[in-house]
């Protein structure tokens, strides 16, 4: 199964696309990957909002091996995970999608980019 969806740069769009990914895996009867990959997702979107400032695409595919989400956005820019943030508010998202995911990265367009994750 492969789905997706098309949100604002807006603070409701995190919550959208939580919700978005849970109602995929519910319908491919994955609940058990809801909450690591509701909150995942959650941390890209918000990442794609804040940094790359656009819309973003979320496609959902969920197939025989497990879960793959990618994020996409109108900012070219690989993300980069910093690894020293203990006094920071923030800049911990990617560090989250590199513990919880079985395998995260970026691809690259002419116009935009997906960082994606993977979860079995």
């Amino acid at each position: 199964m492969e789905a997706t969806i098309e949100l604002g740069a807006n603070r409701s769009s995190a919550a959208a696309a939580r919700s978005f990914v849970r109602a995929k895996l519910a319908e491919g009867g994955r609940q058990d990957l809801c909450e690591n990959a509701a909150l995942l997702t959650s941390e890209l979107v918000a990442n794609a909002i804040l940094h790359a400032r656009s819309a973003v695409g979320i496609t959902v595919r969920l197939g025989a091996d497990g879960l793959r989400v990618a994020v996409l956005d109108d900012n070219t820019e690989v993300p980069t995970k910093i690894e020293d943030r203990d006094e920071l508010e923030g800049g911990r998202g990617l560090l989250l999608v590199d513990a919880l995911a079985d395998s995260w990265g970026v691809s690259r367009g002419e116009s935009r980019k997906a960082v994606w994750f993977e979860v079995a």
